[in-house]
């Protein structure tokens, strides 16, 4: 009998989470989860659903903001193509453990030269705007310019590599801080700069450095007595598998922190470059 009601129980459950979230799989799964070295505890735990072409189907992120247990979903990303182009995704979060999902959706708009213009986020539940980022287009600058008082502006050179980027006021167009990138066969460094005018000042060095197969194998970040650097190692078919993350501070040695490992479900099947690729990019975040 305990069994039978068990079962209903789950029944019920399932039915009503597949009526509020519409389940996508695609054609690649790739799960993800980081450790804690010291005491090997797992920290973070998600889950990636990509298409046969790379492109992001599905994101689950397990943990909530007010009960960080790994068994419970704590968000859902969804995501939809028209043409090859990202049309609209939907979004569902909750905080905690018997919070219901918070639901947004968003619709994106691009120009004739197909260039992203727009992108709308609404509530579910009553169709409300909850942000809105425009996107305009200039000579080598792009500006991205959201609901609120500040924007970005980012400067690409010939090769479309970006080379600055800044965060201004909207009012005044005063820079908060400054973003500047160099580039040299196998770098990429960048320096990082606030100008916020209240006495407080930050700056921050980072260095990415690429294989021949221009695939990310470390970033380091050095900040004043703090440094983190990551090594990024991956399988036979060059998708991500493992990212090692060490710590310095006040300029001691480098000691390992966290460990993030990337698991997929097809290991034997030939994939294109281009699809590995966009699937790093995702993954990696770079």
């Amino acid at each position: 009998m305990k069994q039978k009601i068990l079962l209903i129980l789950l029944s019920i459950f399932f039915t009503s989470y597949s009526q509020k979230i519409e389940k996508k799989i695609g054609e690649y799964k790739i799960k993800k989860e980081s450790f804690f070295i010291e005491n090997r505890k797992k920290i973070s735990k998600s889950e990636f659903y990509f298409d046969s072409s790379g492109k992001i189907l599905e994101k689950i992120k397990y943990g909530r903001h007010h009960y960080n247990k790994l068994n419970i979903i704590g968000e859902i990303e969804q995501f939809t193509y028209l043409d090859e182009k990202l049309e609209s995704s939907a979004k569902y979060i909750s905080s905690c453990k018997t919070c219901e999902y918070y639901q947004y959706y968003s619709l994106l708009k691009y120009g004739f030269d197909n260039k992203l213009i727009s992108e709308k986020t609404y509530r579910k539940e009553n169709d409300s705007l909850f942000m809105a980022t425009e996107y305009i287009y200039k000579p080598n600058i792009k500006e991205i310019h959201f609901n609120s008082s500040i924007y970005y502006e980012n400067k690409y050179d010939d090769e479309n590599r970006i080379i600055e980027q800044n965060q201004k006021y909207e009012g005044n167009n005063k820079t908060r801080w400054k973003k500047e990138f160099v580039y040299s066969e196998y770098n990429r460094v960048s320096k990082f700069q606030t100008y916020y005018g209240d006495g407080k000042e930050n700056s921050e060095i980072e260095i990415i450095t690429y294989n021949p197969e221009r695939k990310i194998i470390s970033k380091e970040t050095v900040r004043e007595k703090h440094k983190i650097k990551l090594y990024y190692f991956y399988n036979r078919m060059g998708i991500i598998d493992k990212i090692e993350e060490y710590e310095s501070f006040a300029d001691n040695k480098y000691e390992l922190e966290y460990v993030t490992r990337f698991k997929m479900n097809k290991k034997n099947k030939t994939i294109e470059k281009t699809t590995i690729d966009i699937i790093n990019s995702e993954l990696i975040g770079e």
